[in-house]
């Protein structure tokens, strides 16, 4: 049976958290390299709309300096 949040260690919601984080940026580092070394043959592949879509806010949100570096991030979820 799994723990409610409320439950958690901080250290047990930071591992979670930081687990969830290398999953999503391994899958994005695997998308972009993939597009990026792609075959010849694969010349008209396009990203996933969904990446593409993701993709595009977080290089508009970096612009704008809406990013937030990663201890600043643990702060936060430390209170």
């Amino acid at each position: 049976m799994g723990k409610t949040m409320a439950d958690l260690s901080a250290e047990e919601f930071e591992d979670i958290v930081e687990r969830t984080i290398d999953r999503h940026l391994e899958v994005w580092l695997t998308q972009l390299m993939d597009a990026l070394t792609s075959l010849p043959d694969e010349d008209s592949t396009e990203l996933h709309p969904e990446f593409a879509a993701s993709l595009r806010r977080a290089i508009a949100q970096a612009r704008s300096g809406e990013g937030i570096d990663l201890k600043a991030f643990r702060d936060q979820i430390a209170q």
